[in-house]
Formats: structure tokens, sequence, C-alpha cells
């Protein structure tokens, strides 16, 4: 018995620090939906065990948001710890601000986020641009959304000890998300993001999340699976991570 749990426990720090090693952030998770005018939202969830493994990895997330009319602001950001035998695996930040304008169910958008990976020596990334969101199909509380758009990436990495690598691109950004509610407090969120370099096609990344919630009251429980995938790593690290993740969400 107690064999297994140590096997569960290696499991999940590894499923943890693979959620880290690709670049793709799910900004669309992140984003809870707005009732209000102004509104503030907060996600946690964490592992912390002590004695035989030493192990404290928690993520949190946050957004402040503000509807004047048509236009709509945010701010978010999300923040990832592993430690591990005293060991930092991961010290992570993502923080974006999002500005989007509504046409009818459709809207534009424009965007500026920042990050850091330490799992894949990334010292940061720097992506801003922008583009426009269709509403194709909703019903009840369930929806299909599209969008496509275009960014500018600005990448630095630790290549080794001694020497960086700064990488710039233009990307294309195709994305779909959708939800599907099986009862009112009982529903299936996707997002699915393919991001493809505007000089080089064989250069492209793919993520694919589905999450499941259950809500009660102002909180949310949910589990995930993430699949994320880069054709070209610019640095010796893995092309495909997956990971699943347990958590929980509160709006105030």
């Amino acid at each position: 018995m107690k064999n297994n749990i140590v096997i569960l426990h290696i499991i999940f720090l590894l499923a943890s620090i693979n959620l880290k090693s690709q670049t793709i952030i799910n900004t669309e998770n992140m984003m809870s939906d707005l009732k209000d005018d102004l509104s503030y939202n907060l996600s946690f969830q964490g592992d912390f065990n002590f004695g035989n493994i030493e192990l404290i990895q928690f993520s949190t997330a946050h957004q402040f948001s503000k509807k004047i009319g048509k236009n709509q602001f945010r701010l978010l950001f999300n923040y990832d710890y592993i430690n591990e035998s005293n060991e930092i695996l991961a010290s992570d930040f993502t923080g974006q601000l999002r500005y989007n304008y509504s046409i009818g169910k459709n809207s534009v958008f424009a965007f500026a986020q920042g990050q850091n990976i330490k799992s894949i020596r990334m010292k940061h990334r720097y992506i801003s641009g922008g583009g426009y969101r269709h509403h194709l199909f909703s019903k009840s509380d369930s929806y299909f959304d599209l969008s496509a758009g275009i960014f500018f990436e600005d990448e630095l990495y630790d290549e080794s000890e001694n020497q960086q690598l700064q990488i710039y691109n233009w990307r294309y950004s195709l994305s779909a998300f959708g939800k599907y509610a099986f009862t009112k407090d009982f529903f299936l969120n996707l997002s699915v993001y393919y991001q493809i370099n505007t000089s080089n096609t064989k250069d492209y990344r793919l993520f694919l999340q589905p999450r499941i919630y259950y809500s009660l009251k102002k909180v949310d429980l949910f589990i995930d699976s993430t699949y994320r995938f880069h054709s070209t790593p610019y640095i010796d690290v893995l092309t495909t991570d997956t990971s699943f993740t347990l958590g929980i969400e509160y709006s105030i």
C-alpha cells in the first residue's frame, strides 16, 4: 500500500513538471464568465507532502475584469511553484492584459502576455497580438466558438550554462473553445490552440485541454487533462507533454 502511494505521488510530480515544458498557456480557462461590470476570480490547486517524499506543489490564478458597454478589460495572473527535496523545479508566472470589443455575440480582441518557465530554461516569453472570435453555436449553457489571429513572440532561453538563445517569431493562431453542459452544475469545457510560425510552417505548437467542472455555489471543482506539442523545440526538451490536474476555483 505504501509503495502504491509513493508511486502515485511520483506520477503526480512528473505530470506537474511536464505541464510546464511547453509554452502555450490556456488563458480561456483562466477567464471566468463575467457576470457583473466588475469582478474578481481566484483558483487554487496544490499538493503538499512531507516525510519520505518532500514535495510542495501549488498553482494559483487570479482574474480582474471590467466591462464598459461593449468594451471588456481583463487582467490575468497565474503562478506555479514546485519544490522537491528543497530543490525548486518550477517558479513560473504568466500574466496577460486582454481587451475585447463585442460585435453582437462575436468580438475582436488584443492582448499582451509575459511568462517564464523554469523547467525548459525559458527566461521569458513576451507575446502581443490580436484577432477575431466568432460565435458559432449556443444552446442553454452550451456553446462553441472559433478564433483566428496573429501575434509576435520574443523568447529567451538558457541554451547552456554560459550561453543564451533569443527567438523572435510571428505566429498565426487558430483556436476553438466549447462548453457542453450535462446539467446546470456539471459541464465540460474544451480548449484547442494551434499556433504556426508565419515563416516556417514546420514550426507549430498544439494545445488540447478538456476540463470537467462541478459547481457548488461560488466554488467550482474541476479535473482536466492537458496535451501539448511543439514540433521543433529550440533547445533539448521533449516535443510532447501530457498532464492531469485536480483543482478548485472560487469567485467573489
